[in-house]
């Protein structure tokens, strides 16, 4: 296979770059420390459960500090993961994405990125519905990013790594708290807010401790609600050089501009109590209401961009409660800890379906349709684990168990009053699914330090899963009742992990490892009409979809090493990966019957490289960023399904890229200032497989034409901020997407209306912080 000149240059960059840190510490190993001092602004992180340096930990990681956090303005994972190599999405919406790693990405009921705060998992069912859950970034201790096969100590749901949310822990030593207000505008659209505080109590010193805190924050809407025209499969406004789409008034009386506002709140309370130096116990309660007014969807074709002409109010209410009992007990070199959890969502989603609807039964067009789409996930879990090992030691150990049950169930309706001529009822479809599912794990890791510089990982987990889904359909557009119960899966499987790591100095390591990632297959959560859907499974070559999906697996190989030089004040990191994926999971959508199932879509390799650095010059000025390449292709399409040899996994961009420049000066005495600037950039990615798709022509025929949504267009961002500081007071005034860019990401053609949604317009925002 002839190889890019990209990755032959990086593959020989980064060997020599390791070659480069085992000569520079020869001389130097028998200085080396046994624990590095932790230098200020390095960052301490618990990807393998322990804490480690970040510069320390064998793996790719990816890390930012509340500090970080807060100085770049970030109030999700979205707003940070294009300055984090390999990370990306799909799924503007909060509470509606899916996140990727390193090209392990699919659009699929279980996605392939675990999603955790403080060790609880908070993955669910990923449906046309709803996605992963968003916490906000409030009162964070930090973030970590862990790329690559994450199963032996996270689980399957982390085949290509994991995003970890942590929580700031209360602290028994001394009263402190902070306060923040911030206004902002943005381009074409309404201004936004946000004010929180937060108290850290002492309630017996040095013993027991309260930490609690509130946000509230208002993010103002930027797409306008008018009368106009509703398309159906026309990318462009520029006329089709092959068909003339079907357009129709959309018949809506609603005008209402900035209609996309949203507000969140938020709520922590955790306590920390110390009995004596061998005990903490800390029971926390998180809880997040997220509520969009309406989402931000405009339509293409000839209407005013950042427009849409829907007839209903369409809100979204995201709610979710995480409550947590953490136990850690000193038992002389062991330490143990429980962690308790129980995890409850409940997502609301409205929508207006009444173009859908017009687009299924054309004289139903005029008639105005809603849509209800309630999802609840509650979920319990319990892990227990003993580990042993200080830094200075040669054996370092961990073992646990982990037990969860989770039942997740879609409710959905839709309603079109009037209907009674055309389909029989006001009731087209009615829905009700539920999924329980019980997962029982066993796993450890050891690592050996064959000398002061060379260890040697090993690691494994034993699981267990079993699901049963209960299915409920009705109504004219699911073909009449369909019922099942109890469709049953049970899967067993081992993931292995091994890895080798040598530290020329405490600052220069390179390493390689090699893991297996595993996600159970199981039942579909839909039961699928053949005839109503038969349109859609002949171009799949299918006659009816199938009731169940296989399980994908993956093993993921990686060498990488991780630099600093110049007394910290230079930090390289690189490294190669390679992962061969098997039988992928995938949703495949049938448009025009609205139903979705998953499915196996073959096989795929991906290959990529990445390189992060940073610089701190003298004088206050640094520069950094990073880079990524990804190459992730089908190599083994399966039949049934519109995916081709060769084609690029779904939502994974082949370039990804990220620069910044900050420089600090003093302003007096006092105050200490910063101007940061930042540069992203992403390359196109395919958003479908499917090559057609099925349109409405204007004379009202049928047709299938070429694809127009195949793939997500390129595009890059420039933020800047000012930010100032004085220990206490901290003033920040920043601009995000400074040229207003508009990128077309999430793009929907062919079911009733064509539309899509963008990037927040340009935003100018100031906010002021007080600590105490």
């Amino acid at each position: 296979m002839k190889k890019s000149a990209f990755s032959i240059t990086f593959s020989r960059g980064l060997l020599a770059l390791g070659v480069s840190s085992i000569a520079l510490g020869a001389a130097q190993a028998q200085e080396a420390e046994t624990t590095p001092t932790l230098d200020a602004g390095e960052i301490v992180v618990t990807a393998r459960k322990t804490s480690e340096r970040l510069q320390d930990v064998p793996i790719s990681v990816s890390a930012l500090s509340g500090d970080q956090l807060r100085e770049n303005g970030a109030v999700d994972v979205k707003d940070v993961m294009r300055n984090v190599s390999g990370l990306s999405f799909a799924g503007v919406e909060r509470g509606l994405g899916n996140y990727n790693i390193r090209g392990v990405s699919t659009v699929a009921s279980a996605p392939t990125v675990g999603i955790y705060l403080d060790d609880i998992s908070l993955v669910t069912i990923a449906t046309t519905f709803s996605g992963a859950f968003d916490p906000i970034f409030f009162d964070m201790e930090r973030l970590e990013i862990l790329k690559g096969p994450q199963g032996t100590l996270y689980g399957g749901s982390s085949m290509g790594g994991a995003i970890k949310y942590v929580s700031a822990r209360p602290d028994t030593s001394m009263l402190s708290g902070s306060a923040a207000a911030g206004f902002a505008t943005t381009a074409h659209g309404d201004p936004s807010y946000n004010v929180e505080g937060i108290l850290n109590l002492p309630l017996v010193t040095d013993t027991l401790a309260m930490r609690t805190g509130f946000l509230y924050r208002r993010d103002g809407g930027y797409i306008d609600n008018a009368p106009g025209l509703v398309q159906n499969s026309n990318y462009s406004s520029a006329p089709s050089p092959t068909y003339t789409p079907l357009a129709q008034d959309a018949l809506t009386s609603r005008t209402m501009s900035d209609h996309n506002k949203a507000d969140s709140f938020v709520g922590r309370l955790s306590f920390q109590w110390e009995p004596d130096a061998t005990w903490s116990i800390r029971p926390a309660l998180f809880y997040q209401r997220y509520e969009q007014k309406n989402p931000a969807q405009f339509f293409l074709g000839d209407t005013e961009k950042l427009t849409s002409s829907f007839r209903l109010a369409q809100p979204t209410v995201d709610k979710a409660g995480i409550y947590s009992l953490d136990v850690e007990k000193t038992l002389g070199a062991v330490q143990f800890t429980s962690l308790t959890a129980y995890f409850d969502r409940k997502l609301n989603w409205e929508r207006d379906y009444s173009f859908f609807i017009g687009g299924l039964v054309p004289p139903m067009f005029p008639l105005t349709s809603h849509n209800l789409s309630a999802s609840r996930t509650k979920q319990f879990s319990q892990e227990a684990r003993l580990s042993s090992g200080g830094p200075g030691d040669r054996l370092k150990w961990l073992a646990g168990l982990y037990y969860s049950w989770q039942d997740d169930n879609l409710y959905q309706i839709v309603n079109t009053p009037g209907a009674e001529p055309f389909i029989g009822t006001v009731t087209g479809y009615v829905g009700d699914t539920t999924t329980k599912t019980k997962q029982y794990a066993a796993f450890g890791e050891v690592t050996f330090s064959i000398t002061d510089q060379l260890d040697v990982t090993a690691g494994v987990r034993l699981f267990q899963i079993k699901q049963e889904v209960d299915i409920l359909g009705d109504g004219p557009f699911n073909g009449g009742l369909t019922l099942v119960q109890g469709r049953k899966s049970n899967e067993k499987g081992v993931n292995p992990k091994v890895g080798v790591s040598y530290k020329a100095t405490p600052d220069n390591m390179i390493f390689a490892s090699a893991a297996k990632g595993f996600r159970p297959g199981g039942p579909n959560r839909f039961q699928i009409n053949p005839v109503l859907c038969a349109a859609d499974l002949e171009r799949l070559g299918l006659t009816a979809a199938p009731n169940s999906f296989d399980s994908d697996n993956l093993w993921s190989y990686e060498l990488g090493s991780k630099n600093q030089f110049a007394d910290g004040r230079v930090t390289l990191n690189g490294a190669l990966f390679f992962t061969d994926w098997k039988k992928i999971q995938q949703q495949l959508n049938l448009i025009n019957c609205g139903f979705a199932f998953t499915g196996n879509a073959g096989s795929a390799e991906v290959k990529g490289a990445e390189i992060e650095g940073r610089v701190n010059v003298a004088g206050g000025f640094q520069i950094g960023g990073n880079a990524t390449y990804t190459s992730a292709k089908i190599t083994n399409a399966a039949v049934g399904t519109a995916v081709q040899d060769d084609d690029q996994v779904l939502a994974v961009p082949k370039w990804m890229a990220s620069a910044f420049a900050s420089y600090g000066f003093d302003i007096g005495a006092d105050w200490r200032a910063q101007l940061r600037a930042e540069y992203q950039y992403q390359s196109k990615a395919r958003r479908m497989f499917d090559r057609v798709q099925a349109v409405t022509y204007a004379d009202a025929g049928k047709g299938l034409v070429p694809n127009l949504a195949q793939f997500r267009e390129s595009y890059d961002v420039v933020n800047a901020s000012l930010s100032a500081d004085n220990g206490s007071t901290v003033l920040r005034l920043y601009v995000n997407n400074l040229f207003d860019v508009q990128p077309l990401i999430d793009m929907e053609l062919g079911s009733g209306n064509d539309y899509a949604t963008t990037l927040r317009p340009r935003t100018i925002g100031v906010e002021v912080r007080q600590k105490f």
